[in-house]
């Protein structure tokens, strides 16, 4: 055995190393003016009792006497921690554990602090952050409210550097690249202007113009104008709204170079175009495995108001406030009044009825006609070689049920109606992916889209925007927009971080999805602007969710089936009128 001693600094340290053992623990030993930490490290005694975290474990600030008057352990200017640490004041309530005890971002001291707003951002949890972290596309604050707020945060092109052009679409480019023949905005914009000879001195271009290196010039034109495809000198208004690159979360109006946006009645208009309820709550309803959930958007509190079974997909009657929702167990449709809507506000819990539409095939979507006072569903017959899909559409009380989509179907995952225009949209996650539409008689019958798409689970109108459709793809991660004749397809979200979207739905300026792996629920701007954040509560295993509130959907207007009464079973609307079909199991009346 062989012992070694040698001095590293002021710390004398004896090292006994047994024969055949390289190694040991290095053991201190303490020098005048040195305090040992509890950990065995060893510090100058003058940082013992400074306030300070010098010692990894503390143990330098334990059992200090006061230092300052009024038995204050910290400076005035300084935050005290409960363990007699000093920290400075701009660290409060930044979501780091400075004092590391979290004194410092204890929730009664944090939730009415105010932020140096010169230095820091106040979040809506009260959070204090950097104001370069600011609208970065980081969500800093853990609420989201440090990116999406579309009043700080809207949208403003970077400027392009003094050998970029800047595209009609606002998109930079590379000067070599104008007048290449090759579309590199996009938009072509950096093609219509081109003019092989002369320069922009003799050109004539009506608003800019630039000067080509190897000679000709290209006329382009100012934000919210576009070179005309007929006139490569003239500059036309791009109108925003026909063209869907607009922000407005409800009407868009073109205007000469730009757009405005407004709201519907209502609504109030905030800054960048979102609009918001003007009254009223508004509430999230979700199947979560056996049961019904409802969450307040503004309490931010969740209840159990409906007891179910497998509880796959539901939609609702705004009128009456009753639930519908698919059982995929029992292969059926059941319903349920909601508690707590303005009919029932002392009512607690509701029980679900039988609407006996039972069925060898499995339910899968469900749509209510509020209009005509009928239900859709769709369901899929798994027990020969090759899954048969179907739409079928029956009275709100589940009688006269008949099919509309027998062909061509194999695995519908969900279904929507717009009965303002008559039409019926559906999605096939089969061995050919698709989402289809049709009048909501089962006509018309035509595909919207079938590339780029491999699992649509989810469909979800947005009628305050001109009826604009939103889709969730479960396998590609992405959430898609389009207008209902399947024009200006756009993508709004797309990367794992959407955790796999199964459904989702979308009011005001905002989208909300349950994701199939995580078992959470998500909102996020429906633009894509900003970042998505998690609604807080627990879940089990969501399958579908709603929005319910009073402007969910247009109930002022009164369909041709409900004021007339036309038809003795089912009427079932169509643009511009209704057509009268009887059930399954009856004829016509000649």
């Amino acid at each position: 055995m062989t012992s070694v001693s040698l001095l590293t600094g002021s710390v004398m340290v004896k090292r006994i190393v047994p024969m055949g053992q390289t190694s040991l623990p290095v053991i201190p030993v303490l020098s005048d003016g040195q305090f040992q930490c509890s950990s065995g490290h060893c510090i100058q005694e003058h940082f013992r009792c400074d306030g300070e975290r010098n010692c990894h474990d503390l143990s330098d600030e334990l059992d200090c006497p006061p230092r300052y008057p009024r038995d204050r352990y910290c400076r005035e200017e300084k935050f005290q921690c409960d363990n007699h640490l000093c920290v400075e004041m701009r660290d409060l309530c930044d979501g780091s554990n400075d004092c590391y005890d979290n004194s410092d971002e204890r929730e009664s001291l944090c939730s009415n602090y105010t932020c140096n707003t010169l230095r820091r951002f106040q979040c809506n949890n009260h959070k204090c952050i950097p104001l370069y972290q600011k609208c970065d596309g980081i969500d800093n604050c853990g609420d989201g409210s440090d990116e999406n707020n579309m009043t700080i945060c809207s949208h403003r092109p970077r400027p392009c550097i003094f050998n970029e052009f800047r595209c009609a679409n606002q998109k930079c480019i590379g000067s070599n690249k104008i007048c290449d023949h090759a579309d590199d905005c996009g938009d072509s914009s950096d093609e219509l202007g081109c003019h092989t000879a002369s320069n922009c001195t003799v050109g004539g271009c009506e608003q800019t113009c630039t000067d080509l290196k190897d000679g000709g010039y290209v006329c382009h034109c100012i934000r919210g104008f576009r070179i005309s495809p007929n006139n490569p000198k003239i500059c036309n208004d791009i109108d925003e709204c026909a063209e869907f690159t607009h922000n407005c979360s409800q009407l868009c109006t073109n205007l000469n170079g730009t757009h405005a946006c407004s709201c519907r009645e209502g609504f109030v208009a905030e800054i960048n175009g979102v609009c918001r309820l003007e009254q009223g709550a508004i509430t999230l309803i979700y199947s979560d495995s056996p049961e019904i959930r409802a969450f307040n958007l503004t309490s931010h509190t969740a209840k159990y108001v409906i007891k179910g079974d497998n509880i796959e997909s539901l939609d609702y009657e705004p009128v009456s406030s009753i639930v519908y929702w698919t059982d995929s167990y029992g292969k059926t449709i059941k319903r349920s009044y909601l508690p707590g809507s303005p009919e029932r506000a002392n009512v607690t819990m509701g029980y679900a009825q039988n609407l006996d539409i039972e069925s060898r095939a499995k339910p899968t979507g469900m749509a209510v006609d509020w209009a005509g006072l009928n239900l859709y569903w769709s369901e899929t017959d798994c027990t020969g070689n090759i899954p048969r899909g179907s739409i079928l559409v029956s009275t709100l009380d589940g009688r006269y049920h008949h099919s509309i989509i027998a062909t061509g179907l194999e695995v519908p995952t969900s279904v929507v109606v717009d009965p303002d225009h008559g039409y019926m949209f559906w999605t096939d996650i089969g061995s050919i992916p698709k989402i289809e539409t049709s009048w909501m008689d089962g006509s018309k019958r035509r595909i919207l889209v079938s590339d780029a798409i491999s699992q649509p689970t989810g469909l979800s109108i947005d009628f305050a925007m001109e009826h604009t459709i939103y889709w969730v793809d479960v396998k590609l991660n992405k959430i898609e927009m389009m207008r209902e004749d399947g024009t200006r397809r756009t993508l709004v979200a797309y990367g794992n971080y959407l955790k796999h979207p199964l459904s989702l739905d979308v009011f005001e300026s905002s989208i909300y999805w349950v994701t199939r792996d995580s078992g959470e629920i998500y909102s996020m701007d429906k633009f894509g602007r900003g970042v998505p954040v998690k609604l807080p509560g627990e879940f089990a295993n969501p399958s579908s969710i709603k929005v319910y509130t009073d402007k969910r959907y247009n109930t002022s207007s009164m369909s041709l089936c409900q004021s007339d009464t036309p038809c003795s079973h089912l009427c079932l609307i169509v643009p511009g009128g209704y057509k009268c079909v009887c059930p399954d199991n009856k004829l016509p009346y000649l």
